[in-house]
């Protein structure tokens, strides 16, 4: 099976434009994302699917430098952009991330794949239980194909699985449970809006080493340590949950 990570990303953010290329640590997120994308053992291969646009054309040429596949497709229509990607990648696994999140676990990745290696009827796999911008999805091919037929509203082709999380009676569905020490879902480590990136560019100002990965464990424990930090770690949340 080739399994792939289809990382989707774009410049024309509405709560925080260009925030891919914004700069952690001297590099853009994007290139964070990716590397951390990178350290997940058991893929094979990392596509990151971006709009056609020309307005996007910035974060095609950051990309060139990274080493990855590079899909373009609709701006709109996120869940034909995925199949796009899957079938130019010739996709048997595909992981679905997003580019709003600097803190992605390569162990959650190992883990969801683990899971479909055990089980070959399971068609789509999420963890529960860690914060709110760490892990991702995963789901056969075919799973992908059945949702690009039966989703047909325009909230269900931009938000890729959330026709098969409200209707998942077709698809054998595997939840797994984050480790109980990084059971933290009350946090949000995503990175959507200009407050978030003050948090997440705190977290890697204190963290981060050039080339290297900020480890979840270690941004946990952070958290108890710095009470500045921590209250503007309860600020972000406050939003993240108002806003989902």
């Amino acid at each position: 099976m080739h399994k792939v990570i289809i990382l989707q990303a774009r410049l024309a953010s509405s709560r925080f434009p260009r925030k891919v290329l914004a700069e952690l640590c001297g590099e853009p997120v994007i290139a964070h994302i990716v590397r951390r994308l990178k350290a997940a053992q058991q893929a094979d291969e990392v596509c990151v699917a971006i709009p056609s646009d020309a307005e996007e054309n910035d974060l095609a040429d950051v990309l060139g430098g990274l080493n990855v596949t590079i899909c373009r497709g609709s701006g709109a229509d996120v869940l034909g952009r995925y199949i796009q990607a899957a079938y130019q990648t010739k996709a048997d696994l595909i992981v679905r991330a997003t580019a709003d999140n600097p803190f992605v676990s390569p162990e959650d990745i190992d883990r969801q794949l683990a899971a479909f290696e055990a089980d070959p009827e399971l068609d789509y796999c999420m963890t529960e239980g860690y914060p709110i911008g760490v892990t991702v999805e995963t789901m056969r091919l075919k799973t992908l194909e059945k949702l690009d037929y039966l989703a047909r509203a325009a909230n269900d082709r931009e938000h890729v699985t959330w026709y098969l999380r409200t209707h998942p009676g077709p698809f054998k569905v595997c939840k797994l449970d984050a480790p109980q020490a990084l059971h933290h879902p009350g946090i949000s480590l995503s990175l959507d809006t200009p407050q978030d990136y003050e948090f997440v560019s705190a977290i890697y100002s204190k963290l981060c080493q050039p080339g290297g990965l900020v480890k979840l464990d270690e941004v946990l424990h952070l958290l108890t340590q710095d009470e500045p930090l921590n209250q503007l770690a309860r600020r972000v949340a406050a939003v993240a949950v108002g806003a989902s």
